[in-house]
């Protein structure tokens, strides 16, 4: 969740800064979804008279609050788009091998993933001696726990939630990335072919939903990622052409923006989901993931094009996305404890949130520059690759 230094040579001086912001905010949604933990007195069961809209701030952060539920998926389609974007041309022409490629996402991804795993585990078996049981997800057993060492947990081996649950969608990222590296390589070499991927993989989800759905729906917004990264290359090539194309894409977006994001298709795709339930089940928002998500990262990228270092003052909450997303939970934990236990909070003031917020980034800041990327450089150091920065 860094920011990408782009190694295709048509995108060589790129920086996302907006697209790391982007991740950030869909970060922050999840943590603020996740605050209804604090109401659960049981499995998905809360405090007699929980409304979420009784949370703190809830009438300005309502949007946040709701992206939540989604924002994982949003997650998928923007790493699909970056992940074109940087690897496609690189892994094709053999400018780096699987190897590589392995140790960067490796590095990048699971020294704070381990750390998180064994602070949950820590924490809540301590939950379980103080209060009888475990907080929130309570499928804390030897299997599940190396499920999760292993990131395996979400390949259709896990039965129940358990230890730092949010580490799912790193799981189903493992795979994407495996896989990703051996289809580029082999075939994805322009839209068509994402375009057949996705085909492929909306049949085989149609026939083995609802089974593995986070992992398929995974794979489907990811490619969706790809298809947009695709849109965004020939549309960038064409804008930097004539100031007069300029003005064309910005206006057809514009268009775009005010149909689709001021809610003119929601009835339609209600109904047509509602019409596709059996085939589709009921975890694909068909307008938001394939077509509002891709919007919103076209939207940004071209922005970025125009204004290339805007939000770049930014940029440190976007190196620390990936570390609010894994450390909030752990944090969770210890805010339950000290309420059971050392004094009781009461979660809907204002001033509890504000200081659980606050201990979420700062904590995620301190692991991120003590731990986290000092980790990540010693990984790639030994292998030569220190200086890459994706």
């Amino acid at each position: 969740m860094n920011n990408h230094k782009i190694l295709n040579k048509n995108f060589s001086n790129e920086k996302f800064y907006l697209l790391d912001l982007a991740r950030t905010i869909a970060a922050l949604s999840v943590v603020l979804q996740h605050y209804q933990h604090f109401y659960f007195v049981g499995e998905n069961s809360y405090q007699p008279g929980f409304e979420r809209s009784l949370q703190p701030f809830y009438r300005i952060l309502e949007p946040l609050y709701s992206f939540g539920s989604v924002a994982v998926q949003f997650f998928f389609v923007l790493s699909g788009f970056i992940f074109f974007l940087i690897y496609k041309e690189a892994i094709y022409s053999k400018k780096i091998n699987f190897k590589k490629f392995a140790i960067l996402r490796i590095s990048r991804l699971y020294p704070l993933h381990l750390l998180t795993l064994l602070i949950v585990a820590l924490l809540q078996w301590l939950h379980i001696y103080l209060n009888d049981e475990f907080f929130v997800h309570k499928s804390n057993d030897v299997k599940n726990f190396f499920l999760h060492l292993f990131l395996i947990q979400e390949w259709g081996f896990k039965t129940n939630w358990g230890f730092n649950a949010a580490a799912w969608s790193i799981s189903v990222e493992i795979l994407l990335y495996i896989t990703f590296f051996f289809v580029v390589k082999k075939t994805v070499n322009n839209i068509i072919q994402v375009f057949l991927i996705l085909i492929g993989l909306f049949i085989v989800y149609i026939f083995i939903q609802p089974s593995i759905t986070n992992l398929l729906v995974g794979f489907l917004c990811f490619y969706f990622g790809g298809l947009t990264f695709f849109i965004y290359k020939n549309l960038i090539i064409y804008f930097n052409k004539k100031i007069i194309n300029k003005f064309i894409i910005l206006f057809t977006l514009i268009i775009l923006d005010i149909i689709i994001f001021g809610r003119f298709l929601n009835p339609l795709f209600i109904q047509i989901t509602d019409h596709l339930k059996f085939l589709i089940g009921e975890r694909i928002f068909l307008l938001l993931f394939f077509i509002k998500f891709p919007l919103i990262i076209l939207n940004l990228a071209l922005l970025q094009n125009i204004l290339p270092n805007l939000g770049r003052s930014f940029r440190l909450f976007g190196e620390i996305s990936y570390t609010v997303y894994l450390v909030h939970f752990p944090v969770e934990i210890i805010f339950s404890l000290i309420n059971n236990n050392i004094y009781n909070l009461n979660f809907s003031t204002s001033y509890i949130f504000i200081i659980y917020l606050f201990s979420v980034v700062l904590i995620s800041y301190l692991i991120f520059i003590f731990y986290e990327n000092p980790a990540k450089e010693l990984i790639r150091s030994k292998f030569f690759l220190k200086n890459l920065k994706t």
